[in-house]
């Protein structure tokens, strides 16, 4: 079976990007696939890089389970 993970990197909910992802799942739901899909707005992480890439840091909880759907 097919599966589809649609991403949704825009954080602003009234955007066309997340308008054309809300279209692209809709188009998918008429399919046999297993959808999933990821909206970066709904996650609670982080993204400032406050080290840069000189140190590590852990990833938060919300980003494992979006490398888990991948």
């Amino acid at each position: 079976m097919k599966q589809v993970l649609i991403i949704n990197g825009h954080t602003d909910k009234q955007s066309y990007n997340y308008a054309l992802s809300e279209a692209y799942l809709k188009g998918a739901n008429k399919t046999n696939a297993i959808l999933t899909q990821i909206n970066i707005a709904d996650l609670d992480f982080n993204p400032n890089l406050e080290f840069g890439y000189r140190k590590r840091k852990e990833l938060e909880p919300d980003l494992f389970e979006g490398i888990e759907k991948n």
